[in-house]
Parts: structure tokens; sequence; C-alpha cells
């Protein structure tokens, strides 16, 4: 096994001391007392001020079953215990995994998935199609999972493959199958047992190389430890004194509070889309004209590069433009032009009747306007908004952009004291957009009574690959000409590590430290490999 060890000299305060603490049941207060007095070959000094180990965060107050899991800190361990079905690439494509083969019929109702072999449970057992079928099954009433199967309705297995029956063709439901294997039964254990790479020692205070995994003697360490920080800042502050050495961050969120310039990130892309969803049922909101308007009014390319710094993507369509079925040509009618917005405003009645400078609606007035809330608690939200609120101003119409804590946001949402919202939404790995357009689900705020989108949206998730752009299209035609939802753009997150010291990183969605036997971890000064053979 290749091994890479690099002192790093780092002075903690007596305080940050104290409340560190190893991710054990024991719940012991000296954040060093489980390591080893040398390692990989090399002694280790036991000083608050030095560590050259390869650690993450965790958190015993949160799950560590990956089906459930919701801390970010969990999830990362859980990626290195567990195998996914399936990965997923940065342009939402499958990567064969424990499934390494499949098929559908015509319609995408019926699919058939062969499953590789030499996955071994950590307690020696083979991975098979019964747990296959049962993790898939625990994740569809999971709440972590559930959204993304609405369409399922059974699945079965024999020695060599795993079947699945779907209610709605969907020749992409492979994409969705980025998910956990558990052993069979275990749901209602803390910790399943899983089939990953590492597996956890006896007090779960470290992950430990599991030698029954297929690429083991590939793995860059033989252990990973565990310390817990549970706050925002004593993460950051652990992260940027060498404590833990791999973060991931969301740029977007009010937890991001920044990490040290020194750090090494990589953005990887998410299928989070931020979005504008008129009440369909306000003064204003409920004429499709002026709502299709809005397409036009969004600066994307300000929402990507100035208020995600980049780390975010405009898209006038809610499907990430890398994808192969990415309609680029059609985006690009939708990009943003003030001039385009403002005809179609006038076109639909508002114009500026008294020579105010301002539109009224119909005939000289009461000025038009709109009320568009927005939840406070992201600057890029709130920025994009005020910048929408700058721009309708110089063609005439006035916005009143309300930034509510989360509790009035809701609040407003569901009593629909709003002309216009802002919102964020994690959608499915085939950009299925179901939830948002649904007039009886739940995160549908709009009160759109719109259900004509239902026969396009399965016409484009029943369609084969040659055909599955133009399905798309024609599907987004739809939405945006009626105006049910407004793009504004994906956002991306972040892995971030110690600057030189982690090569081969290749982040996704649904797995940050996807790839991780090809990782090289380099801790030592002089890069000179050390622990050559150990697992020989």
């Amino acid at each position: 096994m290749n091994r890479y060890l690099k002192t790093l000299s780092l002075l903690l305060a007596l305080a940050m001391l104290l409340c560190c603490a190893g991710c054990s049941d024991s719940g012991s207060d000296d954040p060093y007392e489980n390591i080893p007095d040398s390692t990989q070959g090399k002694d280790v000094t036991r000083t608050p001020g030095a560590d050259n180990l390869f650690s993450l965060n965790c958190n015993t107050n949160y799950s560590f079953n990956p089906l459930i899991a919701t801390n970010r800190s969990n999830q990362l361990v859980c990626s290195l215990v567990y195998e996914n079905m399936v990965e997923v690439d940065n342009d939402f494509e499958a990567i064969p995994n424990v499934l390494t083969e499949w098929s559908c019929t015509e319609d995408g109702k019926s699919w058939t998935f062969k499953i590789g072999e030499g996955h071994i449970f950590h307690d020696g057992t083979p991975v098979t199609g019964r747990d296959l079928s049962y993790s898939l099954n625990m994740a569809i009433n999971s709440d972590r999972y559930r959204g993304r199967f609405s369409s399922f309705q059974g699945a079965g297995y024999d020695d060599e493959n795993f079947y699945v029956t779907l209610g709605i063709g969907d020749t992409q439901f492979v994409k969705l199958l980025n998910i956990p294997i558990i052993k069979y039964g275990e749901m209602n254990e803390p910790r399943p047992t899983g089939s990953g790479p590492y597996t956890y020692n006896a007090d779960y205070t470290a992950l430990v190389a599991y030698e029954g995994y297929e690429n083991y003697q590939d793995l860059p360490v033989d252990t990973v430890y565990l310390k817990e920080y549970a706050s925002a800042e004593s993460i950051i502050s652990a992260f940027d004194d060498g404590i833990i050495d791999v973060v991931t961050n969301d740029p977007s969120s009010y937890t991001n509070l920044g990490y040290a310039r020194t750090s090494e990130i990589r953005s990887y892309p998410t299928t989070n889309l931020h979005y504008i969803q008129f009440n369909n049922e306000s003064t204003l909101g409920r004429y499709d004209t002026i709502r299709m308007a809005m397409n036009y009014a969004f600066d994307r390319t300000y929402f990507a590069e100035e208020l995600l710094h980049g780390n975010g993507v405009g898209s006038s369509v809610a499907m990430y433009p890398s994808c192969a079925a990415y309609p680029e040509d059609y985006a690009q009618t939708m990009n943003y032009n003030l001039n385009s917005c403002k005809s179609i405003l006038e076109n639909a009645g508002l114009k500026d009747h008294d020579g105010d400078g301002w539109l009224e609606y119909m005939s000289a007035g009461e000025d038009a306007s709109l009320i568009l809330i927005v939840c406070s608690d992201s600057s890029a939200k709130t920025g994009m908004c005020h910048k929408f609120a700058e721009d309708m101003a110089t063609i005439g119409l006035k916005i009143d952009v309300q930034e509510l804590t989360w509790d009035d946001y809701m609040t407003a949402l569901e009593e629909g004291t709003f002309d216009m919202y802002y919102g964020e939404v994690k959608l499915r790995n085939n950009f299925d957009l179901t939830e948002l357009l649904d007039p009886e689900d739940e995160l549908n705020y709009s009160r759109s009574t719109d259900t004509i989108f239902q026969g396009y949206l399965e016409d484009y998730l029943a369609a084969s690959e040659a055909t599955r752009s133009s399905m798309y299209q024609t599907f987004y035609e739809h939405v945006a000409t009626r105006g049910l939802l407004i793009s504004i753009g994906f956002e991306h997150q972040e892995i971030i590590v110690h600057r030189g010291m982690i090569r081969g990183l290749n982040a996704n969605l649904g797995n940050p430290l996807y790839d991780f036997e090809n990782w090289e971890i380099i801790l030592d000064d002089d890069n000179t490999e050390q622990g050559e053979g150990e697992n020989d």
C-alpha cells in the first residue's frame, strides 16, 4: 500500500484541546487517547501541536446509518464504510459500481441490473440481490431518499441479477441508485454492516482498512481517525489547525464561514436548483404572460460568478448544463434580457400610462408591484433578489423584497402572502420537477392548477437517449411559457483539503470521497514513500 507522511506542525490553544474528543461512545475528553505510539513505520509525537494522521470529523449526536444520516460529517464517514449501488459522475451519468450493467424495457418501466462479484460485507458475507432489494426498500421509506423513488413499485433478485419495476417509465432510473447498501435486516442498527473500503474499529474511534475490499491493496491509509466537533466554527478551527483533514462545504449556506486561504478547494456540481415561483392566485401572479416574462429578468451570470463566487452555474432551464440532454440552443433563447422582459410585460398590459416612470396595469392609477419573499439565511439568495429588484426598477416595475426568517418565510408560503418566492430544492439526478409543479405536492407553493405538464414530463422521463433532449425541451417549453417556474441556476458544493496533502480528488454529488483507493495522501515534508507492502 502506498503511503505518504508529512509532519504538520501546529499549535492548539488549551481551550480547543478541552472541547475536542474522538467519535467514541465512551465520550473521552482526550482527543489523542486512541492515537498509537507509532503508525506506518514512523514515530508520532504525542503533543497537542502535532498530527501526522489522516482524520475525519463526525458527530455522535446524529445517525451513522447511511440511509438516514443527515449530518454532513457523518455522511462523509459513511462514504468510506458503505458502497453505493452505482456512482454518478459530474455530468450526472451513472458509473458502474456494485451494479455493473443494466438495461430496461423500451417504456422504461422494467429494469434488470447485473450484480458485480467480489463485494463482501465486513462480516465476511457476500453482497447479494437480497441486500440490494432490502436497501432500496429501506431508502424509499427514509426521509433522506424517499422523494426520489416515487415511481417505484417493487424489486426482486436472483443469484446474479437485481430487478426493479416502476409505475412510470424512467429510462434514467439507474441515475437515482447512488444510494448506500446495508446488510439485510439491519436498518434499525445504529451502524449497519457495510461493504465499503473501511470498517469501524472496536470503539468507533477510527475506521480501519477492510481486507475483504476488492481494492484493499490500493487504499492510501490503513486507518482513518475520527474526531468530533459539533459547531461550524469548531469544525473550521479543527480543520485549519490540521486536526481533521477533509471537510465539505456549502458556499451558499449560512454555515459557510470560510476556511484558511492555504486550503485546497475543489467544487463539484449538485442538483440544488435555485428558482422563482409565483403565487398564481395573487393580483399579477395569476397571469401566464407576466410570469413568463420573468424568464428574462434574472442575471444568471451575476448569480454564479458574483454571488456564488464561481461556485455555481446559471441555467435558464432546470437541468444542469453539462448534462447530455441539456437543450443548449433553447436555453439561450431565455437568457437575461431586460428589453425582452419589458416588451412582454407591456404586451400583458403593464405600461407607464401616466408618464411617472413606473408601470401601471391597464390604465393610469396604482403602480404595478410585486412582493418577493426570500429566506434571509443566505446572502446569495437575498443578493439575487435585490439585483432583480434593481433591474426591474430600470424598466418601471416595483419589487418589494422581503427578507424573512425561516419560520416567517414558511408561514408566508403557507398563507400565500406573497407574489413571488425565491426557493432552493435538491432535484433528483434525472431532473424530475414533479414536486415543484404538481398541484397536490407539499413543496409546490405556487397554487398552480396546471396538470398538463405531467404528460410532457412523463414523455421526457421515458424517452430514449436519442430523443431525450428534444423531449425535455418540449416539457420545459410548457413550463417556461406558462411561467410555472423560473430557473436561476445550480449551486456547487466544495470538498476542502490541506494544500498539497491529497492527490487524486474526484468528488461528485453522491460521494465526495469517490475513488478513495486512488487517492495519494501526503503527510511528510520530504514526500518519501512509507509503508510499502504493509498489506502484501
